[in-house]
């Protein structure tokens, strides 16, 4: 699978609720897949372990997604 952009996004599952999942979209911005599982913040140092968590700030301001949709969808 090629992964041309992704970002995180905030999914609501039926099974666990609201959690942050990696999105990776198609260069028209579709949706081409998604991480099965909720997600943590890493880092190799506290500069990046800081990058990473604004990235999930960043997710926050997007809508949220319904993953069982979505995993319906790519069924």
């Amino acid at each position: 699978m090629k992964n041309n952009h992704w970002n995180y996004r905030v999914m609501k599952s039926s099974v666990n609720g609201l959690g942050i999942y990696e999105v990776y979209y198609n260069e028209d911005g579709s949706i081409q897949g998604f991480s099965h599982n909720i997600v943590s913040p890493r880092g190799d140092s506290l500069k990046e372990l800081n990058d990473d968590l604004l990235l999930y700030v960043k997710a926050l301001e997007k809508p949220i997604l319904d993953y069982d949709q979505l995993t319906k969808q790519f069924q």
